[in-house]
């Protein structure tokens, strides 16, 4: 089930797309901004492993999971400036936006609704299928704002539904953070 910690870090998952969308869309940030954070936010993350930074400990325990905080601190954060930093590099800014859009309300929601669930994910065993589908109809709301209904549904759904496959390459597991907005991006 959901727990407390669960729901305040898929709250921050939407800000944190919304946030970055909107300093997109007014040209505040881009591709050269977001690669500069997520080298920031990688050197803060082995930092952290090692000394207790004031501000930045106080932020990742409070939002981060227990197990993240031991093997890689603020990992979900990182990828998910690194996946935005993809998503600008590789398509259009329309694209990208709604990319990310699908990452920050689809990922959430899926996440949010999907312990209530009942028919199994068809790639992971500990997922359900409800939460593939909220997690699409939110994402494609999302994804609406900046391209037309069709690509904005198709994206998601390819998108939530490799978001329970877990891909690994040289034993490194993908995080879906990375992994929602480039395969979003692509479809």
């Amino acid at each position: 089930m959901l727990t407390k910690l669960e729901v305040k870090r898929q709250l921050v998952h939407i800000l944190v797309g919304i946030l970055i969308v909107t300093l997109l869309y007014f040209d505040i940030l881009d591709a050269l901004i977001l690669f500069v954070l997520t080298v920031v936010g990688f050197v803060l993350s082995f930092l952290s492993k090692k000394f207790k930074i004031p501000v930045i400990s106080k932020l990742l325990k409070t939002f981060d999971r227990e197990k993240d905080l031991k093997e890689f601190p603020g990992k979900g954060l990182v990828f998910y400036v690194f996946g935005a930093f993809l998503a600008v590099l590789f398509f259009s800014k329309e694209i990208a936006m709604a990319s990310i859009l699908i990452l920050a309300f689809g990922d959430s929601v899926s996440r949010l609704v999907g312990p209530y669930g009942y028919l199994k994910h068809p790639f992971h065993s500990e997922k359900f299928l409800e939460g593939v589908i909220a997690g699409t109809f939110a994402a494609t709301l999302g994804a609406m704002f900046f391209v037309p209904f069709l690509q904005a549904f198709l994206a998601s759904v390819v998108a939530m539904l490799l978001e329970g496959v877990d891909l690994e390459i040289k034993n490194f597991k993908v995080d879906d953070n990375l992994m929602i907005p480039v395969v979003a991006g692509g479809v």
